[in-house]
């Protein structure tokens, strides 16, 4: 049995959720998005329901994007600190596959803002095409189911994705933050 641990900062509410012996755990923020004061709460409290200690896991995920660009750094270096203290590895998770996990063909779609949304086209086999920001009239257009809004069950989706991606040997040891735009100081700064 493999047992991670996962971390998504990528949108308001940020979701702590881990298995563990065949145990389910996850802890939730409420939407506050002030994901710096309540992510070490939420992973205390995650690992206390488990009876865990970070070396417990067999390794740790980290929604990586697209979304919330502080959230997301928050996130990823909560997940990298937690593998460099334990040695354990660390895996990236994008938060449109989370979305798409069990949904079928579809598109996953992320508000962006301004009509636009971040979104890509899900197969209902496990790929993944053409991830990047569109306008949402496109996406709408397509034809193809929309899913744009966190299902309830997004911190065990996350944990089975991890869990897969651990099964499979799939770390990554950079575990950067994917980005599909600029962010808007760099936009205002560029004079885009």
């Amino acid at each position: 049995m493999t047992d991670v641990l996962t971390i998504d900062c990528s949108a308001d509410e940020l979701i702590v959720s881990a298995t563990r012996g065949g145990k389910y755990a996850e802890s939730r923020s409420g939407g506050s998005k002030r994901h710096n004061g309540a992510i070490l709460g939420c992973v205390d409290e995650v690992m206390t329901a488990l009876g865990a200690k970070p070396s417990d896991f067999d390794a740790f995920a980290a929604v990586v994007g697209p979304g919330s660009f502080t959230g997301i750094r928050i996130g990823v270096a909560t997940v990298k600190a937690l593998s460099l203290a334990t040695g354990k590895p660390s895996v990236a998770i994008d938060a449109l596959e989370a979305m798409a996990y069990g949904e079928g063909e579809c598109f996953a779609a992320i508000d962006a803002r301004n009509g636009n949304c971040y979104a890509a086209r899900f197969d209902g086999k496990g790929g993944m095409f053409g991830e990047r920001a569109v306008p949402r009239a496109d996406v709408d257009a397509s034809g193809l189911k929309v899913v744009d809004k966190r299902a309830d069950d997004i911190g065990k989706r996350l944990t089975a994705i991890a869990v897969a991606r651990v099964e499979a040997g799939l770390f990554d040891a950079a575990l950067e933050p994917k980005y599909l735009r600029k962010s808007q100081a760099e936009r205002m700064k560029d004079g885009d």
